[in-house]
């Protein structure tokens, strides 16, 4: 059996985490989205918009006192995760076969990441030591059209994590995988649009009993 000295390994896991900046695409409807979103005998007759295209997504750094400390992109496919999930929503909780139809506009206004650190800088530049809180927000604009109405809403919602790097001589490393945390954190964010929507769907059908 071969060893890997610690040094080649340390070596090898900085050269990884600074070659990565694709965010691994997750599109999945999470089994509570599934369970909170109701079935509808209705048809969906949807058209879904992304004003946030395949290719970089922002994550803005903030300091514990609240001044943005700088930025960085990403590449993530935004259109793709919103169109796919949404899309499965639409096929997974309406009926393509009734009659009665309802026409649905959705629009992806943003979708970005924040970090917010809750340690000062002084204390990150003594320990090395930083914790912080990430957060992915999505903005959708959506416009339904049923039973000769128009309603139309814009929400924000939102998924957060903590984390929590350390510096050493030999690079910076995080306690959890930062590009699986920021994949899961935007399709959780995703999932919670879709939540968001179908309780406007449920006013929109409680206006027309």
């Amino acid at each position: 059996m071969k060893y890997v000295s610690i040094t080649s390994l340390i070596l090898f896991c900085i050269l990884a985490n600074a070659c990565s900046t694709t965010i691994p695409l997750q599109s999945n409807l999470s089994d509570q989205t599934l369970l909170m979103a109701e079935n509808k005998n209705i048809k969906a007759d949807f058209i879904l918009n992304s004003e946030v295209p395949d290719g970089k997504i922002q994550q803005v750094y903030i300091q514990k006192n609240g001044n943005r400390s700088g930025s960085k992109e990403f590449d993530y496919k935004s259109e793709t995760a919103f169109t796919q999930m949404w899309s499965s929503y639409f096929d997974n909780k309406f009926n393509n076969f009734s009659d009665d139809e309802m026409k649905i506009t959705a629009t992806l206004k943003d979708l970005y990441l924040e970090e917010q650190s809750s340690s000062s800088i002084g204390a990150q530049l003594f320990t090395g030591n930083n914790k912080s809180n990430v957060e992915a927000v999505g903005i959708i604009n959506v416009e339904v059209e049923y039973k000769g109405e128009t309603y139309q809403n814009e929400f924000e919602v939102s998924s957060s994590e903590y984390q929590e790097t350390q510096s050493t001589e030999y690079g910076t490393f995080s306690k959890k995988n930062p590009m699986e945390q920021r994949s899961t954190l935007l399709q959780n964010t995703l999932n919670r649009s879709i939540i968001q929507f179908d309780n406007f769907i449920r006013q929109v059908l409680s206006a027309n009993e």
